[in-house]
C-alpha cells in the first residue's frame, strides 16, 4: 500500500506508513501532546524532504490521525507548520498538499542551494570528525548499493542522510536550519532523479570528491564538490519539470 494512500484517508485506520512505525513504536496515550505533536513534525519533515512525496501529493489531517492512532489535533498543528515552512500548502477542503513547482522555482532553489550548501561543506572541512567521515562514507556506501538495485525510496534516504552528516559537521545552527527549509521545498522532486539512473550514478562522483575533500580537510574542494553535485542534479530536475508542462 502507498504512504499517500493512507495519508489520504483511503487506507484502514490501524495501516501505519512504514516511514513513521520506528518513531511511533511508543503508545500513543503515553505521550504529552506537545511531544506527539514535535515527532509528528519530525517525522513529516523528514519523509518530504526524502522525497517520500511527489509534488501533487494530497494529504488530509483524519488520514494521517487514522494512520499512527492519534487525535487530529497535533497531526493538524503539524501539517499547519509546514503550510508555514512552505512545505506544504493549505486547501479550500481544510486539506494539504504538496506543492507542485515550476521550473523557475527550481532554479532559484538550485542556486541558493548550491551557495548555501557549498558553504556549509566548506566549514565542515575544518571541523568533521572521524566518526562523521565514518558515517559519511557507510551512507555513502548505502546510496551505491541502492543505486545498484534501482532502489529510489532507500537511495532518497540516504542521500538526505549523507548530505546532513555534512551541514551538522559545519556546527552552524542558523545555516542548518536555512537548509533544511530548502529541503522542504525540493524534496519532493527529487523522484525525478531516478528516470535517469545513469545521472543518479555520476552523481556519486561528487559525493566519492566531497568525501575525500573531507577527508583531506580540503574546504575550497570539498565546496566544489556538493555544489556541482547540487547544479547538477537541479538542472536535470528543472528540465524534467519543464517538460511536465
Amino acid at each position: 500500500m502507498l504512504v499517500g494512500e493512507a495519508l489520504t484517508g483511503t487506507a484502514k485506520p490501524e495501516f501505519v506508513p512504514k516511514f513513521m512505525e520506528r518513531a511511533f513504536a511508543q503508545p500513543i496515550k503515553e505521550v504529552k501532546h506537545d511531544t506527539l505533536r514535535a515527532k509528528v513534525y519530525d517525522e513529516l519533515r523528514s519523509a518530504i524532504m526524502k522525497g517520500a512525496f511527489e509534488p501533487g501529493r494530497a494529504l488530509t489531517v483524519r488520514g494521517l490521525a487514522a494512520a499512527i492512532g492519534t487525535s487530529p489535533t497535533p497531526v493538524r498543528e503539524a501539517l499547519q507548520q509546514l503550510t508555514a515552512e512552505m512545505a506544504l500548502s493549505a486547501e479550500p477542503n481544510k486539506s494539504y498538499r504538496i506543492p507542485e513547482i515550476t521550473a523557475e522555482r527550481v532554479q532559484q532553489l538550485r542556486e541558493v542551494r548550491a551557495a548555501l550548501e557549498g558553504l556549509a561543506a566548506e566549514k565542515a572541512a575544518k571541523l568533521i570528525t572521524t566518526v562523521e567521515l565514518n558515517k559519511l562514507q557507510s551512507t555513502n556506501d548505502r546510496m551505491l548499493k541502492a543505486i545498484n538495485k534501482q532502489d529510489a525510496k532507500s537511495y532518497l534516504s540516504s542521500n538526505e542522510d549523507f548530505h546532513f552528516v555534512i551541514y551538522k559537521a559545519a556546527r552552524s545552527d542558523v545555516l542548518l536550519n536555512t537548509i533544511r527549509s530548502l529541503w522542504l521545498q525540493i524534496g519532493p522532486t527529487l523522484n525525478l532523479l531516478f528516470r535517469n539512473i545513469e545521472l543518479v550514478q555520476n552523481l556519486d562522483d561528487y559525493h566519492q570528491a566531497a568525501l575525500e575533500a573531507l577527508a583531506s580537510g580540503n574546504a575550497k574542494a570539498a565546496r566544489k564538490a556538493i555544489a556541482q553535485d547540487i547544479m547538477t542534479a537541479g538542472a536535470y530536475i528543472e528540465q524534467e519539470t519543464l517538460r511536465e508542462k
